[in-house]
């Protein structure tokens, strides 16, 4: 790899007119400047397109709904040799970017890298309590089952690997697709857990169902993937309601 190779950042959306000029100015400011970003479109009906053309490199369009056909078209048409998956509701560090090509400099072994997140909306205790958690999740969840709690909004990935591995799975249509990849990446080198990499998301969806329910459900996607269930399928999240509180109507694929 390249000591200062190209960064394809990809950010899929679906109208997030209230959000997304804010995530991509905090890209636009890393301390990295070897980058693109391509926002993937997903049939958004607001001011999301237009405010995505004022900072992206590439505008993309894709028609099945699904965040992960958007981050998969993004990726089919990135030219770096890093891929970066970043969400629409997140803030990014300045040097974000920068410390992962240190890291992925220092180790030649190293296929991919991820991070835990904190919320938004809360407090210094409270995230505190988050991060730890996570921290400790992921631990003990390498060490008894081989599964690295990976997040979409903070995974960075070397696009040769992705390419090798098959890269998401697509057709299958099971959940948790970050698990996936990750368990796929790990067979061809190191899958990087960085503690301190932090990235900022919204807690929107834990106040939507509760603080209990949605980390019951997290632990169900996770088992899934643990435990080779596989049972959850990707469309039991993205169903009719999902779509309809997003602002858009889900047409028959």
């Amino acid at each position: 790899m390249n000591k200062n190779p190209l960064v394809s950042i990809i950010v899929p959306i679906l109208n997030e007119e209230k959000i997304l000029e804010k995530t991509l100015k905090n890209i636009k400011k890393q301390t990295y400047k070897n980058y693109e970003l391509i926002v993937v479109d997903n049939g958004s009906t607001d001011n999301s397109v237009k405010i995505a053309e004022k900072y992206a490199d590439k505008v993309l369009h894709e028609e099945k709904k699904g965040s992960i056909y958007a981050m998969v078209k993004g990726f089919e048409n990135a030219k770096g040799e890093i891929l970066v998956t970043c969400d629409a509701d997140s803030l990014y560090p300045i040097d974000y970017l920068e410390r992962i090509i240190k890291t992925f400099n220092k180790n030649k072994n190293i296929v991919a890298i991820y991070g835990p997140f904190k919320f938004l909306e809360s407090g210094k205790v409270s995230n505190f309590f988050t991060w730890l958690g996570y921290v400790i999740s992921d631990f003990l969840s390498k060490i008894f089952t081989n599964t690295f709690i990976v997040g979409a909004a903070n995974f960075a990935i070397k696009k040769d690997i992705y390419i090798k591995v098959g890269g998401y799975n697509t057709k299958s249509n099971l959940a948790s697709q970050d698990f996936r990849l990750a368990k796929k990446l790990s067979k061809f080198g190191k899958v990087k857990f960085l503690p301190s990499l932090i990235v900022l998301t919204s807690n929107r969806r834990f106040k939507e169902y509760g603080t209990f329910f949605s980390l019951l459900n997290a632990f169900k996607l996770w088992a899934d993937v643990a435990f080779n269930i596989n049972k959850i399928k990707y469309d039991s999240y993205y169903t009719e309601k999902y779509y309809q509180k997003k602002g858009v109507v889900k047409k028959d694929e």
